[in-house]
């Protein structure tokens, strides 16, 4: 046996008479590694009691048994699931949580799912499929009309950015890409895409930056183009939808669909409630689903309800001088709900710079054609800081309800030329035609209404604090003026201008029950003016 003080520095140590070595195992050792793990602490060259070898072998072969059964778990769980996320799809998701994770996958992978074998073309040619994802994107709601095809009405009402990232692209589905109209001198984009169906276009409430104008040439009888901000439900109130308040139908068809190969696809019993902040939160999309979060204070909620927008905005950004930012040029526009903030190169207010114009194309000889383009416009909020805010000329037609134009550079609702009409109702019209600061920009000194042909309808409106006049009607042949419950208040020259005394025009105007004063407190009609 070796002194003790070179019981350490040889290359092999003994144990209870067993000789272990740090190299290599020997016949004596055969698992040689561990015995040097357990037998000698090779870092401090300390000697191991016997006990303490045999807790640590303990300790070593329950890891060791623990980690295999973690791993033998890990195996059996991983082969129970499916290949991949669309097996379990087809074999076991539930019907009424398929239209979920669909509208949660967006239209452009829907489509490339449509496209993968018969069994989801089955599914996407089931209309029950298509009501139910109208219903999650709130492109339908109860209480609406109830259209023919659920699947055509889906694809008609694109929504921006969810279906199509910029309102152009939604725009080209009404559009032959083949067909687009001859080039014309007079008008600001020579080259338009023509509208050959009716489609309404949903904004999610925000920001759209436009690099170039909207023109609406819609062809054929009763075809118009709708742009709306959608209407998603307030998240303060997250409604309760029960199975009971949908019909009968929508669970025979549901049942009509193909079913999967597992017994787990299986309807809930009556009277089950399907929260908006369960399978909605988890399963659709959080920017198109406003939930509120229980654990919010009411200051959070209302610091957050007064940052987030109530409807989407067009601002323009465009490098063409004069130019609109929409432009109806023939057919129906439809706008609800829309905020319009305009400002373009250029001063030429008589030629393309405003906000909305409503202008007929013009034929060869440069004469407007007979196509008597209209607009429908429901609380708009319209401004520019380059020109005009409305422009009605050349026969078009224009009705304005509960919208508020206000801060135009120029005039705020022009109406001119034969035929034009224009119906103007709960309405304000606010501080515009000061001009603005741009070089060589517009002067002030513009009405907040001028009439200088046609015919106007003013019925229950505020028109006031404009730079120049409140109303002016010009023509003394032709500018029919009918205002009625109306206030002009606190305008520049004069509230109201209207044509000499004994002209036809004045003749057949009329004005009744308005409220005329140079000062005084303003009461507003659209219920959108920010005080």
């Amino acid at each position: 046996m070796l002194p003790s003080r070179q019981l350490f520095s040889s290359s092999t140590t003994t144990c209870r008479g067993i000789m272990v070595d740090e190299a290599r195992p020997n016949r004596h050792n055969q698992k040689g590694i561990f015995q040097r793990r357990v037998g000698v602490d090779r870092k401090h060259r300390l000697f191991i009691p016997p006990k303490a070898q045999q807790h640590q072998r303990y300790l070593y072969s329950s890891n060791k048994m623990r980690s295999s059964v973690n791993s033998t778990k890990s195996s059996m769980e991983f082969s129970t699931l499916p290949e991949n996320v669309l097996i379990w799809m087809q074999n076991s998701c539930p019907m009424d949580v398929l239209p979920m994770i669909i509208a949660y996958a967006g239209p452009q992978k829907a489509q490339v799912l449509n496209q993968t074998n018969t069994y989801w073309h089955s599914i996407f040619s089931n209309e029950t499929i298509w009501k139910q994802l109208c219903e999650e994107l709130y492109k339908w709601k109860p209480g609406d009309e109830q259209p023919l095809s659920w699947k055509t009405f889906y694809q008609r009402s694109p929504c921006v950015p969810v279906d199509y990232p910029t309102i152009m692209d939604a725009l080209a589905i009404a559009s032959d890409h083949d067909e687009i109209t001859t080039h014309d001198a007079s008008n600001l984009n020579p080259r338009v895409m023509e509208q050959r169906r009716s489609i309404r276009i949903l904004l999610r409430p925000g920001d759209y930056y436009m690099k170039e104008a909207i023109v609406v040439q819609a062809v054929g009888q009763n075809t118009s183009l709708s742009i709306e901000t959608m209407d998603i439900p307030s998240r303060n109130t997250p409604s309760l939808v029960t199975e009971e308040t949908s019909s009968s139908s929508t669970t025979d068809e549901l049942e009509a669909l193909p079913a999967p190969a597992t017994q787990s696809n299986k309807f809930p019993a009556q009277g089950f409630i399907k929260r908006a902040r369960s399978f909605r939160k988890k399963l659709s999309c959080r920017n198109m689903d406003a939930v509120q979060d229980s654990n919010s204070s009411e200051s959070e909620d209302e610091e957050q309800s007064s940052k987030t927008p109530v409807r989407a905005t067009l601002i323009s950004k465009f490098r063409a001088h004069n130019e609109p930012a929409l432009w109806v040029r023939q057919g129906t526009l439809q706008l609800k709900n829309i905020a319009v903030n305009h400002n373009c190169n250029g001063i030429d207010i008589w030629n393309g710079n405003a906000a909305i114009q409503i202008q007929p194309s013009s034929g060869p000889d440069e004469n407007p054609l007979p196509t008597r383009p209209k607009a429908y416009l429901q609380q708009v909020d319209v401004t520019s800081r380059s020109g005009r805010g409305i422009v009605n000329i050349d026969g078009g037609t224009c009705s304005i309800s509960r919208c508020y134009v206000h801060d135009c550079a120029a005039t705020g609702i022009y109406v001119g030329g034969p035929g034009s009409r224009a119906t103007i109702e709960e309405t304000d019209v606010i501080r515009n035609g000061g001009g603005n600061n741009q070089r060589r920009g517009i002067a002030p000194g513009h009405s907040g209404i001028y009439l200088e042909q046609g015919c106007a309808v003013v019925r229950n409106c505020n028109i006031s604090q404009n730079s120049l006049t409140g109303i002016s009607a010009v023509s003394q042949q032709n500018a029919i003026l009918d205002m009625e419950a109306t206030d002009l208040i606190a305008n520049g020259a004069m509230q109201l201008e209207m044509p000499p005394t004994g002209s036809e025009s004045h003749t057949r105007s009329s004005t009744q029950n308005n409220n005329m004063a140079e000062t005084g407190s303003l009461r507003n009609r659209s219920g959108m003016v920010v005080e």
